[in-house]
């Protein structure tokens, strides 16, 4: 999973200099914020894959399969998703994205329809313990989005739309290793341990949670957009690009941890629990290295890997290093809050945070002052409602373990 997370972590990259190298700064800042609707679309429906995790391990644990197998609950979001994405883009598409371009609208829909599905095998597999096989379909994820994309610049040319369609076009990569991986078939029947209106209010709270989550995480840009003149925000491409950059390190292995940090806390709750410990810690050391790393070597990096219109101030690569880091604690809370089925506090934890990072880019101040800021009050203040609800969990199953001891006595 490790190795798997890296990959992820290494194409990314890999897009991101294919993109800057072959469009025009204006172009690519039109990319980058496709970029982050994408993924913070791919970021709300993470919230498949942890409560599919939760779902399974408890279903396991417990020997208790009441509720509808994953493949079905899978197919239920990807419709509804598929339908929002479409019937919601007037809305959001001439503010985001500065211009009309319809065949945007439709690969977002399809990577979304297609990344649902991925969510589901790969929440069903982490709960099942099958991390061989998540590694794959994380691997395979990887591989599909990064030869797609390679082989538009290479052979067709590259251009927006096309780099846009190559990067959703991974989120197929799933139905590839179902050919081949019994474990994945089996996953997608596997069912989970609630009657289906319990297991969807449990998926909403869990998708409504990442959906502020992915605000702060990959929609960033997003929020940007709309919170800056058009004047402004078409040359920052730079910006946008440096916040990608500085949290990929951090946040992308995450999304392997989540589900990692849910089966465990499910299924052995003092291992989970010093897991979450030690992440935190090495968060930490991470915030500590990588940003005195990123003010002293930042804008030289920056602009010999990507061109000299793309080099940014130490101060604001270091900044924003620190808030990628505050957003990886967030995660790894926020995680141990809904594996302790605490899912108002996981919710109202990604909720404040999204809430007041929001408020402070509508505060007057240059856009790298605003991201900055914002990228560390929203999860500080987020951190702190996950870490409350955390303790409460913790206090209430100690509670009942006491109460059935004293029962049984």
């Amino acid at each position: 999973m490790a190795l798997a997370s890296l990959l992820g972590a290494i194409v990314s990259y890999l897009v991101l200099w294919l993109g800057a190298r072959t469009l025009s700064t204006a172009d690519n800042t039109v990319l980058l914020t496709f970029f982050s609707i994408l993924f913070a679309v791919y970021g709300v429906l993470s919230g498949v894959a942890t409560e599919t995790t939760r779902s399974v391990a408890t279903s396991i644990r417990d020997d208790r399969t009441v509720g509808p197998p994953v493949w079905v609950a899978g197919a239920a979001v990807a419709v509804i998703t598929g339908a929002l994405v479409l019937a919601l883009s007037p809305w959001w598409q001439p503010e985001v994205l500065h211009r009309t371009s319809p065949v945007l609208v439709g690969v977002l829909a399809v990577g979304a329809v297609g990344y649902t599905f991925h969510s589901a095998v790969m929440g069903s597999l982490v709960g099942s313990g099958w991390w061989r096989e998540a590694a794959v379909v994380l691997t395979a994820d990887a591989l599909c989005r990064f030869a797609l994309c390679l082989l538009v610049v290479l052979a067709i040319g590259a251009s927006t739309t096309l780099l846009a369609a190559a990067s959703a076009g991974g989120a197929g990569a799933w139905l590839l290793v179902l050919l081949a991986k019994p474990h994945v078939r089996e996953a997608l029947r596997r069912r989970t341990d609630s009657a289906p209106r319990v297991l969807a209010r449990r998926m909403s709270a869990s998708v409504l949670a990442q959906a502020a989550s992915a605000i702060l995480i990959v929609g960033f840009p997003a929020l940007l957009s709309v919170t800056t003149s058009k004047a402004d925000f078409r040359h920052s491409a730079p910006l946008l690009l440096a916040i990608s950059l500085t949290r990929a390190p951090v946040l992308i292995p995450l999304n392997a941890v989540q589900g990692l940090v849910v089966s465990h806390l499910v299924h052995a709750p003092s291992v989970g629990l010093r897991l979450v410990l030690r992440a935190v810690a090495l968060v930490g050391a991470v915030t500590a290295l990588g940003g005195v790393l990123a003010w002293l070597v930042g804008p030289w990096l920056m602009a010999t890997l990507f061109g000299a219109d793309y080099r940014v101030d130490g101060a604001v690569l270091a900044g924003l290093t620190v808030g990628a880091c505050a957003i990886a604690a967030l995660t790894l809370s926020g995680a141990a809050t809904q594996a302790s089925s605490a899912h108002t506090w996981f919710v109202g934890g990604w909720t404040l945070a999204a809430v007041v990072a929001f408020l402070v880019l509508l505060a007057p101040g240059s856009i790298e002052q605003r991201s900055v800021t914002a990228l560390v009050a929203g999860p500080a203040a987020g951190l702190l409602v996950h870490a409350l609800g955390f303790v409460r969990a913790m206090s209430r199953r100690r509670h009942r373990r006491q109460e059935e001891v004293t029962h049984d006595g």
